[in-house]
């Protein structure tokens, strides 16, 4: 279960360290729209959706130029093995969940499809 902090970032009931320094990034990344932090056996996996460009619906360019330093910052942030990955245009398309899989951050203040009306600004 997931709570709205003042902010209007969504963090787990259990805030952790980890999902906390998510929260910091998302917040510093204006481009990231939603972050699902997701802590597995391997590593700490980031998957995000991001703002696509203004003169298309490509996201690709930003993916491209901030995916290695996002990583780098990422794994600074957490001190985890962080895999970086984007999530294509379905919310949840492409996101594998295995049994062992645990949330540690759904942030999604950023997109105004999943707002609901009555907490929109």
């Amino acid at each position: 279960m997931t709570i709205v902090t003042n902010g209007g970032v969504t963090a787990p009931r259990n805030i952790t360290a980890e999902s906390l320094a998510l929260a910091k990034w998302y917040d510093a990344n204006p481009t990231v729209q939603r972050l699902w932090g997701i802590r597995d056996a391997q590593a700490l996996r980031v998957v995000v959706a991001l703002e696509p460009t203004l003169d298309s619906d490509d996201v690709s360019p930003a993916w491209v130029a901030n995916c290695q330093a996002w990583a780098r910052e990422l794994h600074l942030l957490t001190g985890a093995a962080v895999q970086l990955e984007l999530v294509g245009e379905s919310p949840l398309d492409g996101i594998e969940f295995r049994a062992e899989s645990v949330i540690v951050a759904d942030l999604f203040w950023r997109d105004a499809t999943l707002i609901p009306p009555h907490m929109a600004v």
